[in-house]
């Protein structure tokens, strides 16, 4: 989010933000926070029921803070909080942003909501008074639209981007952790993100006397269970879990792999949706992407250029490619220069957003126009 606000910053726009994560305990946003929130029915009850009175403190606050001095409200949509309904009422467009169905994945996935029929009528009754839809990939859009039964024409699909002026390659010195071949990974540590898989890839390579190692940056539910499965497969000297570091220490860590992996696993609600922020930070570092042929991926890498793809669940095609990616070390960096050069073009956070401005003056324009001419209608009768 903070991304979408330097990139309207940086077109002119004055931008007034309100970060609901910035008025919590800073231990309710720690390292090891969201395991606590899923380590039992009460303790995520507990949580859901303190989520949902801090959305009723949120919405009261923003209104109060913003109410009449915003043109539009932009909003990321979290479980069990919505803030923008309230701008509508008084005339103010809600452009509101999902990057998942979290009726399904809260449930399903990462297992940190138990009011899930509760999340769902919120989130779809969200979806359903918003002024525009944005969706991260066209597969979300579908799930969206189906399930919340809405007007496709109120969706915009935007892909996420990056902030290429963080993310930047000459600003950090790499972290390094091996001296090998390394591949690393970065983001929250949920059960879709394919690492068992990867894990699996690297003890086989090894044993072929593949010279490799693999760093894993980040925290979550599934982190316990792959550090043990490292080990059981006798990966201790190869394998590191750093944990969740500082988001300013994430373009380092980066800049000290020779690849980054985005990989994932079939979901129980059939198409892969995600649009992975892991993805377009690698290429913003100038590291080529070793990635499962989803949507997103597929848009964004060019085989052999910018990245290596396989077919997510496909352990012979994960390996094919990881071998691919080692044979291709001479020419690594040239990949990696490419990469950043596409980010640069056509996926920065800048680039989304000028794409993004004149669809929404045309979608409220058009709105505005059918309101007036309903008005005139009622005033004719």
């Amino acid at each position: 989010m903070l991304g979408v606000m330097r990139a309207f910053e940086a077109l002119q726009w004055q931008v007034k933000p309100f970060i609901v994560g910035d008025r919590v305990p800073r231990s309710w946003v720690s390292s090891g926070s969201e395991r606590a929130v899923t380590g039992g029915f009460f303790r995520t009850l507990i949580s859901d029921l303190v989520r949902l009175n801090m959305g009723i403190i949120n919405v009261r606050r923003a209104w109060r803070e913003l109410g009449q001095q915003v043109d539009w409200v932009y909003e990321r949509r979290a479980a069990l909080q919505s803030l923008g309904w309230i701008f509508t009422r008084y005339g103010i467009p809600w452009i509101l942003e999902t990057n998942s169905p979290l009726f399904y994945e809260s449930k399903a996935e990462r297992k940190n909501v138990v009011l899930s029929r509760l999340e769902r009528w919120l989130e779809i009754k969200a979806y359903r008074e918003c002024d525009i839809l944005i969706c991260i990939t066209e597969a979300l859009k579908e799930i969206i639209v189906r399930e919340a039964n809405i007007p496709p024409e109120k969706v915009i699909v935007l892909p996420n981007g990056v902030d290429t002026s963080v993310f930047n390659p000459d600003s950090y010195q790499p972290k390094r952790t091996f001296d090998n071949f390394t591949i690393g990974f970065v983001g929250n540590l949920y059960a879709w993100q394919g690492l068992e898989d990867l894990l699996k890839a690297l003890h086989d390579l090894l044993k072929e006397g593949f010279d490799l190692s693999l760093v894993v940056v980040g925290d979550g539910q599934m982190r316990t269970e792959w550090e043990s499965k490292a080990q059981t497969l006798g990966l201790s000297n190869n394998v590191k879990f750093v944990g969740q570091v500082p988001w300013n220490e994430v373009p380092s860590y980066i800049a000290g792999f020779d690849v980054g992996y985005s990989g994932h696993v079939k979901l129980q609600i059939g198409k892969m949706y995600h649009s992975p922020l892991k993805i377009y930070e690698y290429m913003a570092m100038g590291k080529p992407v070793l990635a499962s042929a989803f949507e997103d991926a597929q848009r964004v890498l060019r085989e052999g250029e910018t990245g290596f793809l396989f077919k997510a669940g496909d352990m012979q095609d994960l390996k094919s490619a990881l071998v691919r990616a080692y044979k291709s070390q001479p020419v690594l960096e040239e990949m990696g220069r490419q990469a950043r050069e596409d980010i640069l073009l056509n996926h920065s956070w800048i680039a989304r957003v000028q794409t993004l401005i004149p669809i929404v003056d045309q979608i409220l324009g058009e709105k505005e126009q059918q309101t007036d001419t309903k008005c005139m209608t009622s005033s004719a009768h």
